[in-house]
């Protein structure tokens, strides 16, 4: 009767045990989740940084955080419970706390070429119309994704080069620009090439499966053609009927590119939103915030037209000619290295297509997209410059959210502690802070820089080509 009043006992105390280990389980997961947080935002802010610094960068990935259960992060409390056993032990029960061992968190270098692959190759126009469509402000889309707007004539000749960056004297005409379409829709717009290998051949050989197989390891289609090995075009009616049929083998390629639309038919139905509509009073306010040397950078060819040629169109006129091709044509894109794709041929360079006093009309917009590295030499540069203490000190980046709404894009304070900063790191001997989400006082703009610092988290996961997994957990999205 003893021994089995004596285990009942030990099952009720180790039942109760177990049942008040749930909260200390619960807030050690919690930690455990923090930590994550904590160093995920301070490796982003740490590289940029290095890129303030003109340094190199390196990249760490926490793989475990091994937590307490207690939660506190020095070790893992163990209770031991003495039972009396034998007719002479003393008749009481005794809990023990001890600690065993401590947490520990396990981070891996990421240097892997798979890994720099993936952080060096531009990012897919789908994954930036993703995030458009969950809501996120296209100016902060602009401005973290895209290098630089390019404009083209009918001719292939390059009309305008807007840069996306301090450095560059076009970068307060990218603001404006910005500014400009900041209330379109980004959409996606995706077009088909081809190009055509051999001669046409008859429909009939499609039959012959030695045909079909050979092209088939060559990564090749049948497309249909005119007699003359022409593609047919899309619209009706454009192949007669009885007509005989021709073929020809051709290596298709699917681009994606974005368009500037309107919400539903010009209105967003939404109170306060903007559309866009690239009308005077949104190109006249552009203008208005532009700096002071934004008319030189804004002109077509800027700085290439002689003392005699004809006059250079106003600043409102080019923005709102640039604004209006890039909510009317659609719009390519690529990385800073990519061959484009014109869509007419281009001109003999030795013979330029004539230019008329107005300027010639825009026949093509391309956007340069930046590689997810890019993006954070790019938060780099702008601390670099927003903190100079020379002449080459800028404010930090104003940009327009919805109607009547300021914000800025990034800012990074340097070099001194900043009491309140969401994230912060030493560096150098130097004190790096981002602001917390707010409205910066003094200003009327909300500081939106822990917003970039998300979407670039966001960006900086789904482009992890590493064998590893990613730092911290994200919905992935298929964006190729």
């Amino acid at each position: 009767m003893r021994t089995a009043f004596r285990s009942c006992v030990a099952a009720t105390v180790s039942a109760a045990l177990l049942a008040g280990c749930s909260g200390p389980l619960v807030r050690s997961a919690i930690t455990s989740n923090i930590v994550q947080e904590d160093a995920h935002n301070a490796y982003l802010v740490l590289n940029i940084a290095r890129a303030h610094e003109r340094m190199p960068m390196h990249f760490t990935q926490v793989n475990a955080v091994r937590a307490s259960p207690g939660g506190g992060g020095l070790g893992t409390p163990i209770v031991g419970l003495d039972i009396p056993f034998g007719g002479a032990a003393a008749p009481y029960y005794a809990l023990r706390p001890t600690l065993e061992s401590a947490s520990a968190v396990d981070t891996v270098s990421l240097v892997s070429q798979e890994f720099m692959n993936g952080l060096t190759t531009p990012v897919d126009a789908r994954l930036m119309t993703y995030f458009a469509s969950q809501g996120w402000p296209l100016p902060i889309l602009l401005y973290m994704f895209v290098g630089a707007v390019e404009t083209y004539d009918s001719h292939g000749n390059l009309l305008h080069n807007l840069v996306n960056s301090p450095r560059n004297e076009t970068f307060p005409a990218f603001g404006a620009l910005v500014d400009v379409v900041a209330g379109c829709r980004l959409v996606l717009s995706e077009s088909t090439s081809h190009e055509f290998f051999g001669e046409p051949f008859p429909a009939e050989r499609l039959a012959d499966v030695g045909v079909i197989t050979t092209a088939k390891n060559a990564g090749l289609v049948p497309v249909e053609v005119d007699a003359e090995g022409r593609q047919l075009a899309a619209e009706p009616g454009t192949r007669k009927a009885g007509a005989p049929r021709y073929y020809r083998l051709a290596q298709v390629t699917r681009e994606a590119g974005v368009k500037l639309d309107s919400y539903g038919s010009g209105k967003s139905g939404i109170a306060g939103a903007a559309d866009c509509a690239i009308d005077g009073n949104a190109v006249q306010a552009a203008v208005a915030d532009a700096p002071a040397d934004a008319p030189a950078a804004l002109s077509a060819d800027s700085g290439t037209a002689s003392a005699a040629g004809p006059a250079e169109p106003p600043v409102a006129d080019t923005l709102k000619q640039i604004g209006k091709a890039l909510s009317t044509l659609s719009i390519s894109v690529g990385g800073p290295g990519d061959k484009r794709r014109p869509q007419d041929k281009p001109a003999d360079p030795k013979t330029p297509a004539p230019r008329a006093a107005a300027g010639p009309d825009i026949a093509e917009a391309r956007l340069v997209l930046r590689s997810t590295q890019s993006m954070m030499y790019y938060l780099g540069e702008l601390s670099r410059y927003q903190n100079a203490t020379d002449a080459t000190r800028i404010e930090p980046v104003a940009m327009r959210i919805g109607r009547h709404r300021q914000a800025y894009l990034f800012r990074m304070q340097c070099c001194q502690p900043a009491p309140g900063a969401a994230v912060a790191v030493n560096y150098r001997d130097k004190h790096f802070s981002v602001p917390p989400y707010a409205e910066s006082a003094g200003t009327g703009r909300e500081d939106r820089s822990v917003q970039t610092l998300a979407l670039l988290s966001l960006v900086y996961t789904l482009q992890n080509r590493s064998a590893a997994p990613p730092a911290v957990s994200n919905v992935r999205v298929l964006n190729r």
